[in-house]
C-alpha cells in the first residue's frame, strides 16, 4: 500500500486529488488515491467542486475499474476511452520460460535516472500523442503509484528508444507504463522492456502481472498475447466531465 493510501485509511487524506492534464491547461485529471477503492458520490461531487473553483473547462479521470466508472457516470461523466485489462499468471513454469526468453534478448536495458526523465516524457508523448502522453509530472505520478517500483530505459546507441515502469502492491504486479519511440518500433525494444519487467516481478514472488492498453492498440495487444497475457472480462474506463461555459458550475 502506498503512503497516500495509508494516510487515507488513517483518516488523514482525502481519497482523490487533482493535477493538471499534460499539454492542456484547461483540463484537470482526477486521480483516485487507491485505484482499487470505489469512490462515493460525495467524493466525486467534492472533486468537481474543487475543479470548478479553479476555473477549468473539464475534468478527466484516470483509468477506472467498472464500479468506480459507474459512480462517475451517475455524476455526469461520459466515457472518452476504453482500455483492455490483461493478466499474466506468474506460476513457476511461466516465470522460468520468461526468464529464459529474457536471457536471449540482447537489447540494452538500464535504470531510468533523473536525467532521463525529460527524454522519457518526450518518448511518451511521441508514442501516445499530446492527448494521452505524459509529461515529467505524469511519469512521476506513475512511479509513485505503487509502494515498490522499477523504472528502466532501453537504448539504441546513445538514444533512449523506450522505457517501462513497473511496480508491485497488494500482492500483485503491474506494468504501469510502456512507451517506445515511433522511429524505433519493431526492433524488439518493447518485448525486451516487458520481459525485463515481468521477470523482475516474478522474482518478487508475485502471482500475476496486470497491464492495460487501448482496445484498438493492436500492436500492444499482439505483444502481450505473445508473452502469455490474457484479456480479462472487465474493461477500464477513462471519462470526462465538461463544465458549463459560465465558469464551470456542474450540471
Amino acid at each position: 500500500m502506498n503512503d497516500a493510501a495509508l494516510g487515507l485509511r488513517q483518516g488523514s487524506s482525502r481519497p482523490w486529488r487533482l493535477r493538471p492534464w499534460p499539454n492542456d491547461p484547461t483540463v484537470l485529471q482526477l486521480v483516485f488515491v487507491d485505484h482499487l477503492a470505489v469512490p462515493t458520490p460525495m467524493d466525486i461531487a467534492a472533486a468537481l467542486e474543487s475543479a470548478r473553483g479553479r476555473g477549468v473547462a473539464a475534468v478527466r479521470t484516470s483509468a477506472m475499474f467498472p464500479r468506480a466508472a459507474d459512480v462517475s457516470m451517475q455524476a455526469g461523466f461520459t466515457p472518452i476511452d476504453r482500455l483492455v485489462l490483461l493478466r499474466l499468471s506468474l506460476d513457476h513454469r511461466t516465470t522460468a520460460n520468461l526468464r529464459a526468453r529474457r536471457a536471449e534478448v540482447r537489447q540494452r536495458i538500464s535504470p531510468m535516472r533523473p536525467w532521463h526523465y525529460q527524454r522519457c516524457a518526450h518518448v511518451d508523448q511521441e508514442a501516445f500523442g499530446p492527448m494521452w502522453g505524459n509529461d515529467t509530472t505524469g511519469l512521476a505520478d506513475v512511479r509513485k503509484a505503487t509502494p515498490t517500483h522499477r523504472s528502466r530505459v532501453a537504448k539504441l546507441g546513445n538514444r533512449i528508444a523506450g522505457f517501462a515502469i513497473s511496480g508491485s502492491g497488494g500482492g500483485s504486479g503491474y506494468l504501469q507504463r510502456l512507451a517506445v519511440a515511433p522511429l524505433t518500433r519493431r526492433q524488439g525494444v518493447a518485448t525486451a522492456l516487458v520481459l525485463d519487467a515481468v521477470t523482475w516481478l516474478g522474482d518478487r514472488g508475485l502471482d500475476a502481472v496486470l497491464v492495460n492498453t487501448g482496445t484498438t492498440n493492436r500492436a500492444a495487444l499482439s505483444l502481450y498475447d505473445g508473452l502469455g497475457f490474457v484479456a480479462l472480462s472487465d474493461q477500464l474506463t477513462i471519462a470526462e466531465y465538461r463544465f458549463e461555459p459560465d465558469v464551470g458550475h456542474p450540471t
